[in-house]
């Protein structure tokens, strides 16, 4: 499926669910439905990396690095930030592997 068909459908079914969540908002019986339908969660921590820049200042750069609950690195992502924008960049698996190899000691998570 296309990049772009993929995006069509999911704001299709964004706007589908957001119809769904006012409804929820406006009717016990449906919010308890909607609740009664949610499969499971799951908790990601995000830390986000701030990394120096030798330019001046015209951008920062850094990695969003997330965790679960177990304390380990799932996914990262690479990011610059200017003024007015914030581009987001997907690491491929090996690129991942290095990122997670390098921070996975760097910071530690107890949830009680």
């Amino acid at each position: 499926m296309a990049k772009n068909d993929k995006s069509a459908i999911a704001k299709d079914k964004l706007q589908s669910r957001l119809k769904q969540f006012r409804e929820a908002l406006q009717d016990e019986n449906r919010r308890i439905e909607l609740e009664n339908g949610i499969l499971g969660s799951e908790v990601l921590i995000r830390f986000e990396v701030f990394f120096q820049t030798p330019d001046g200042g015209k951008f920062s750069d850094g990695l969003f690095l997330y965790m679960n609950d177990s304390g380990e690195i799932v996914d990262a992502e690479y990011y610059i930030r200017d003024a007015d924008d914030v581009t987001i960049a997907g690491l491929e698996t090996e690129d991942f592997n290095v990122v997670k190899d390098l921070f996975k000691d760097a910071f530690s998570l107890e949830i009680e």
